[in-house]
């Protein structure tokens, strides 16, 4: 592949969409030689900021420099382009215009890719399932499979810390655009962000709730289960409609890191296109090696990970021709600082291990007797008991990350389980899931998780965490309330991770109720939580004994 060494760029170019909606797009080609083979990226943050999540894109000018065409467009109702943004609802149409568009011009030679991170990626699983007949490939890289249950809620309680900022973001940049009174008001909702997670309730949120500023803020929480109006615009909603090879990327403690496996696993599952899988040491917004309590070692840091090589071997495959040279999945062990291959995700080596919580009936806090425990509890084990104030929310460790939960583990309202100091070290390598047996006082209620690598100087690094809100246990359309005192079973997502834990290590899970700002802290009465404004004190009991057998459940590779 020959070099180009001058590059065109036009700018705000007219693109249109089958409603006659213009949008406008800026465009970077090479200035001399025929067609090439053309990427499309829809940006709802503005065009004119790159967004390169860095370390894990190349740049513009970068990919005309190996000979393809860019074209990065603002989405609908967004900066330059015209018509109303309702985050989700038109991107698989206008991504599917936008990319016949490309593929028709003549410096196209009518072979596209399709790429871009969080809302990014949301535009480029959307446009992907209408199956253009132009698209070659989709890089979607820190996006969800769902935009109930991994952008705006998780395991049905509402994702406040995220959602509320992403809203106040996505709503003020519109407001500026239109002028007037609702900017003002926006900005300074924004400027006291942690007061607004304070303020009850959700559906009169200050600066959002105001008429026409975000008509979609109030959809969001009057849908407040997995309904059709979530699932017409899910990408899970039928994998079968995508028929595209996609190579995707997250990090460990991505905000939809959960999403992102989901899709992998649902898409190789399909079997119509070959999906890959790229995973490091990162959040959403952070590549480094250094991250919290976290140094993951030279290659950890984006920059150094091969990532950005790995997107461009991928478009050379499936928009010129080249030969495959990825491997199925790459992932990053941490504790090991070193990059693995698997041939799928879980690795088809690991082992399915469940680790049981057991205790005297204290498990109280950091300091009290909780265990996690190969052998499964006896009759009659004591359960632990705590209360859950939703005045009193645990707080979450911000931002999430590897961040030591010591403060967190100090709390009584907080159990931890925990097992003696690993004698061998310990990989795990898969999705965690929680399977608790508990009881309540309340009609509905929150159950939290997070599992832990607690180091030999005690320091107590999170890995992943989940929640579940009560009335979901059964199904995230159907909501049922709680018998108030009878023992039920749920099972709580804590997300996939690689760790090894080694000699000296312990493994650590925390159960508590709330996890504040990362969700909101549900009130305990049962009522619609958006606008509720009273709360309740609820009596929580965790239970391990012989007949409610409460399990950690780990994948574990071989020794």
């Amino acid at each position: 592949m020959s070099r180009v060494s001058r590059i065109l760029i036009e700018k705000d170019v007219p693109i249109p969409l089958r409603d006659g909606t213009r949008t406008v797009g800026d465009l970077y080609r090479p200035a001399e030689g025929g067609p090439v083979p053309a990427l499309v990226t829809r940006n709802p943050y503005d065009k004119e900021i790159e967004l390169r999540a860095v370390g894990t894109l190349p740049s513009p000018a970068k990919l005309v420099e190996r000979g393809y065409a860019v074209v990065s467009t603002d989405t609908r109702g967004r900066f330059g382009s015209e018509g109303t943004f309702t985050p989700f609802q038109d991107e698989g149409a206008d991504g599917y215009d936008t990319i016949e568009w490309t593929a028709a011009q003549p410096w196209c030679d009518g072979n596209v890719g399709i790429y871009g991170p969080s809302y990014l990626g949301v535009t480029t699983m959307l446009a992907a399932r209408e199956r253009p007949p132009s698209l070659r490939c989709a890089i979607p890289l820190i996006t969800p499979d769902d935009y109930y249950r991994d952008w705006v809620y998780q395991g049905g309680a509402f994702k406040l810390g995220f959602a509320l900022g992403w809203a106040l973001g996505v709503a003020m940049a519109g407001a500026r655009r239109a002028g007037g009174e609702a900017a003002e008001r926006l900005a300074a909702a924004a400027a006291s962000l942690d007061l607004r997670r304070h303020h009850r309730p959700l559906a009169s949120a200050p600066g959002l709730s105001q008429p026409g500023v975000a008509p979609w803020w109030s959809e969001w929480l009057e849908h407040d289960r997995h309904d059709e109006y979530w699932r017409g615009f899910s990408p899970a909603r039928d994998y079968a409609d995508y028929d595209v090879p996609m190579l995707h990327i997250s990090g460990w403690w991505d905000l939809f890191a959960q999403g992102t496996f989901r899709n992998f696993r649902a898409l190789s599952a399909q079997g119509r296109a070959p999906q890959h899988l790229w995973v490091g040491p990162w959040s959403h917004t952070h590549y480094d090696r250094y991250f919290a309590e976290l140094d993951s070692g030279p290659s950890g840091s984006a920059a150094n990970a091969g990532v950005v090589a790995a997107f461009n071997r991928f478009i050379d495959q499936h928009l010129r021709g080249g030969e495959p040279r990825l491997p199925r999945v790459r992932y990053f062990l941490l504790g090991a600082n070193r990059w693995r291959d698997a041939d799928d995700w879980p690795p088809p080596e690991s082992e399915p291990r469940a680790l049981y919580l057991r205790s005297n009936g204290r498990a109280n806090s950091d300091r009290g007797d909780g265990l996690l425990a190969e052998e499964p509890p006896a009759s009659g084990e004591r359960a632990d008991r705590y209360l859950y104030d939703p005045e009193r929310p645990v707080p979450t460790t911000d931002p999430a990350g590897p961040r030591d939960q010591r403060s967190i583990e100090a709390r009584d309202d907080v159990l931890c389980y925990t097992t003696p100091p690993l004698e061998q070290p310990l990989v795990v390598a898969g999705p965690v899931t929680l399977d608790l047996w508990a009881s309540t006082d309340a009609a509905d209620t929150d159950w939290t998780g997070k599992l832990v690598d607690v180091h030999p100087d005690g320091r107590a690094v999170l890995l992943c965490d989940g929640i579940i809100r009560a009335r979901y246990r059964d199904s995230l359309a159907d909501p049922r309330l709680l018998q108030p005192g009878r023992p039920t079973r749920y099972s709580i997502e804590l997300g996939d991770i690689a760790c090894r834990f080694g000699a000296g290590h312990r493994v650590r899970l925390e159960v508590s109720s709330s996890n504040f700002p990362r969700f909101d802290p549900n009130p305990n009465t049962g009522r619609t939580v958006a606008t509720e404004t009273e709360s309740r004190v609820a009596i929580q009991e965790v239970l391990h004994d012989r007949e409610h057998p409460s399990a950690l459940q780990l994948h574990v590779l071989p020794a």
